[in-house]
């Protein structure tokens, strides 16, 4: 099975959708099963995981377009001409993904108006398998509105052509409909993340959890109710472009929520190390300008997780609150996985149409509104409300869970074959 859009590296929410597609495919098919995963961050990745059924391959875009489509088409035309042989001499990534029953992809989102810059990249992800006559699964993710040009054409021709596309909520659902029609091969599945377990966790944990954990015990021990937050750089580039400083706004934040009894977990879910500067995929610089901006009284109820966490860790951490304001997907994903009530302040329908799952549409705003009135407002009616909340969160899982189980079925008829 090859697998690609999604790293060990980097967005921990990706990772916890590759490791669960790993994990849950290896559950369902044995032993036997084997991983190809196209990585953009290829050799950190391979340092992170060292699993023998799992092969690391790159899919940086120059790869992608300098080798891996390229290395496609000599391999069909190769195969027409029956010159078997000299299909061997391509790379190695190129003859794996030829090999394999169906290529993954695991994007979050694509083939959205509005991103046009991304869309070469959901192209190029995807157009080489449907070279080399490989089903591709687009498995669930948000994709559309496709009102604007090239977006419309291009998702036509590509999203058209794969073997089954899962739409990770309604909005997204109405999207594909719209392009696609009715006998479009499409369907409704919720989150891969939805199905995340703690063993289906592959990469190699950072150290020092336990001890922040227990600092966080230390502020409840002390009467303070704990408030996970999690910030985000691209929400943070957003309210820049729009003149806002996101860090000061969150210090700001930090600082109301300590004067008003609470503690606060300040978590990222999405790292790149300690000495990495660059904010994509990585919330740790955002994480640092934070606490620098917090007076010493404020910092004494504030705990700081400024490490490389894996998905398994975020959950540890996760679970360690008693609610949570978040603005990356995959916090909110996991939150709600652990039963824990949470306010997303996020950018898109993608965070809307799966709180509606859980009967929480109220506790989703834009993110860069930068309300700070109305987001305190809203973690304190959350904090009030919370176990009637969690009851609500936790009853509704198992449909959600079985409906994100549904994609794997379609990936197991592949198998089959």
């Amino acid at each position: 099975m090859a697998i690609i859009a999604a790293t060990f590296h980097g967005n921990r929410g990706a990772e916890a959708m590759l490791s669960t597609t790993i994990g849950v495919l290896a559950d369902r098919c044995g032993p036997q099963m084997r991983f190809e995963v196209f990585s953009y961050y290829p050799e950190a990745d391979r340092e992170l995981v060292s699993d023998a059924r799992v092969r690391i391959f790159s899919s940086t875009p120059a790869y992608l377009v300098l080798v891996l489509v390229p290395g496609a088409l000599l391999h069909r035309l190769l195969g027409g001409l029956r010159l078997h042989r000299l299909q061997g001499l391509l790379p190695a990534s190129v003859r794996a993904l030829a090999r394999s029953r169906a290529l993954l992809c695991l994007a979050g989102v694509s083939f959205i108006d509005g991103r046009a810059k991304f869309l070469p990249f959901n192209i190029a992800t995807i157009w080489p398998a449907m070279i080399l006559r490989v089903p591709v699964v687009k498995m669930s993710q948000a994709m559309g509105p496709f009102r604007s040009w090239p977006n419309r054409p291009l998702a036509n021709l590509f999203l058209g052509r794969c073997h089954r596309l899962h739409t990770r909520g309604a909005v997204s659902q109405d999207h594909v409909a719209s392009l696609l029609g009715p006998r479009g091969n499409y369907g409704r599945s919720d989150d891969v993340a939805f199905l995340f377990e703690a063993r289906f966790c592959l990469s190699t944990p950072a150290p020092g959890l336990d001890g922040h954990l227990a600092a966080l015990q230390v502020l409840r021990d002390r009467g303070r109710p704990i408030i996970g937050l999690c910030p985000s750089a691209v929400i943070a580039r957003r309210a820049a472009e729009g003149g806002h400083d996101y860090p000061g706004w969150m210090a700001g934040l930090i600082d109301e929520l300590v004067g008003l009894g609470h503690g606060v977990a300040l978590f990222p879910n999405a790292t790149r190390g300690r000495g990495e500067t660059r904010l994509h995929n990585n919330d740790l610089p955002l994480l640092r300008g934070i606490l620098t901006r917090l007076e010493p009284a404020v910092a004494e109820a504030v705990v700081g997780f400024e490490e490389g966490w894996n998905a398994g860790q975020i959950h540890r951490i996760l679970g360690a609150c008693d609610v949570h304001a978040v603005s990356r997907f995959h916090a909110m994903v996991g939150a709600l996985v652990v039963g824990v009530p949470v306010l997303v302040m996020g950018w898109s329908h993608k965070y809307l149409e799966v709180m509606e799952r859980f009967g929480q549409a109220d506790m989703v705003f834009d993110g860069a509104d930068l309300d700070r009135p109305r987001t305190v407002a809203l973690i304190q009616q959350l904090l009030t409300e919370r176990a009637d909340r969690r009851v609500r969160i936790v009853a509704a899982l198992p449909d959600v869970k079985a409906l994100a189980s549904l994609q794997f079925d379609a990936v197991q008829d592949l198998l089959a074959l």
